[in-house]
């Protein structure tokens, strides 16, 4: 049976969400402070901040005492103050057992936010989105949740265009981070996901395909994508959340929460014998999902069923059938959803 937050700090996870989404751009630096240095007998007013790649950035201000470098100074200092108070709630639902990604992962995510991918048609799906949706819904984290990769989906195409000179991979370098193309098995394809250099990142792109995972364009992002079975069921219905990091929330599009807990079923089917581990894994990513869903949304999850494909209709009742096994401490009204599923979805 899921475990959900109290009423306090679900209370904080709004107040903090709600003043993430009036950001433009998620600042990929520290909260900064003032510096003054004098040169030839005049002093100027500097502002400095902490960049993630650990090198400081200062910028000018003007000459100390001028009108409009103090007013640029109080406007640094608000920036700065709303930051560190952001900075602290988003610890305290950290320490509470919200699921956040870790710093490498934010600052990726905050970098394609800022870029305009969220808005333009990609959606966060995957692990990240899963502990996102479980903040959403005030579930406190599981305690086997951990991932580093990043998966980006889209109905089709993200629309947001890339000027000529520059690639998804270059927007994925501004976080800082030395992301590479990781090469395909198949040498004539080309690479649909980046890893960052000596750490465990990964970002992929995906799209709606077939079992023949084919590798689709995306001309806009001048990238490439790996396309998935029942993958546009997962990309209809998606909505803005967030994802918490070390101390920013970042606004991302999500999948719809009942979508995303049968899709999961659906991919532990099309999963190889080798895989069987990730095949759990997203039997129990589902099934502590649905248990939230049916305490508080079960009208979601009607809906998603009703949204199902017929080919997947076997798939999800074969999947729901090994949850049940899977995860028997579950609510008897998320028992009873997942055995209608199991007898025929």
């Amino acid at each position: 049976m899921v475990d959900f937050h109290n009423d306090a700090l679900q209370t904080l996870y709004s107040s903090v969400t709600e003043r993430a989404s009036t950001q433009a751009l998620v600042p990929l630096h520290s909260p900064g402070s003032a510096a003054k240095k004098t040169v030839d007998g005049k002093t100027y007013t500097y502002w400095r901040v902490y960049l993630a790649s650990g090198k400081h950035k200062e910028t000018s201000l003007g000459r100390a005492g001028e009108p409009a470098t103090e007013a640029a100074l109080e406007a640094k200092l608000l920036e700065s103050a709303e930051m560190r108070t952001l900075g602290a709630d988003v610890q305290v639902l950290r320490k509470a057992g919200f699921a956040a990604a870790d710093n490498s992962s934010a600052l990726t995510i905050a970098t394609l936010f800022n870029a305009g991918i969220f808005g333009h048609g990609g959606v966060l799906v995957g692990s990240h989105a899963f502990g996102s949706l479980l903040n959403s819904l005030g579930v406190r984290l599981p305690a086997n949740y951990r991932t580093e990769d990043i998966d980006i989906g889209s109905a089709g195409t993200i629309s947001v265009a890339i000027p000529e000179e520059r690639s998804f991979l270059d927007i994925l370098r501004e976080s800082s981070l030395p992301f590479l193309e990781v090469p395909e098995l198949d040498s004539r394809k080309p690479s649909t996901s980046f890893k960052a250099r000596g750490q465990p990142l990964k970002v992929d792109l995906l799209v709606p395909g077939t079992e023949a995972y084919e590798t689709k364009a995306l001309p806009h992002l001048r990238a490439y994508a790996t396309g998935l079975p029942h993958f546009r069921y997962l990309m209809s219905n998606p909505a803005p959340g967030f994802v918490l990091g070390k101390e920013h929330a970042i606004p991302v599009m999500l999948p719809d929460p009942a979508r995303f807990a049968l899709h999961k079923l659906i991919v532990s089917t099309l999963r190889t014998a080798s895989h069987a581990l990730k095949a759990d894994k997203d039997r129990r990513q589902a099934a502590v999902l649905i248990d939230a869903l049916v305490e508080k949304f079960p009208e979601w999850l009607s809906s998603a069923v009703d949204g199902l494909e017929k080919s997947a209709r076997p798939r999800v009742a074969m999947a729901a059938t090994h949850a049940l096994n899977l995860v028997p401490d579950l609510s008897e009204r998320a028992q009873d959803f997942l055995a209608d599923l199991g007898a025929g979805a």
